[in-house]
Formats: C-alpha cells, structure tokens, sequence
C-alpha cells in the first residue's frame, strides 16, 4: 500500500531530529535511564531495525494419521403432524409451572 506523505525523503532526518529534540525537552525531568528506557520502547513498538523481532517457532502440522475421524451426528426425522409452535408454547408453559413449584 502507498503512503502519501508531504514530507519528502530528503527532509526525514531533520525532521525527525527536530521531532526528537521536542520530545527529549519534554522527557528532561526523566532520568538518563529512563529517557533510554523510553525510547528504547519506541524503537520497539514502531519495529525499528534495532529491535529485529525473533522470528516465531512455526507450528508442526497434525499427522492425519492421529487425527480423529469425523463424528456423525443424525438427528430424528421430524413427524410433520406435530404443531411446532403448539408443542414450544406448552414446553414455556411447563417450565413456568417447574420455577412457580
């Protein structure tokens, strides 16, 4: 994907030194060690090349041999004689019978 920017190639270093300067003014009250702290999680954040990340392990893929063979579910043949709606408003009926004993 194409960034479009207003900052052209040249002008980057100056303007992130200056940016870097305004920040650094504003960490003064910061320790030595703790401005390096700070930009060190910066660099580590934006994934400078000072901070390669370590490439993760890639996952072995499961022997098909181990895997477990599918389930089969069947389900009854629904009878059409019976009235959906009928049968769901007398299963409400009795599970407010069961909470009112």
């Amino acid at each position: 994907m194409n960034v479009e920017s207003w900052i052209t190639v040249e002008e980057t270093p100056a303007l992130a030194a200056q940016a870097m300067a305004v920040i650094d003014a504003r960490l003064a009250r910061l320790t030595d060690t703790e401005r390096d702290a700070f930009w060190t999680s910066i660099r580590k954040a934006y994934n400078t090349p000072y901070n390669d990340p370590a490439k993760p392990a890639q996952p072995k893929p499961d022997d098909p041999v181990s895997a477990p063979a599918a389930v089969e579910i069947r389900l009854p043949a629904i009878d059409p004689s019976i009235d959906l709606p009928a049968a769901a408003l007398a299963s409400a009926s009795l599970a407010a019978e069961m909470r009112a004993a």
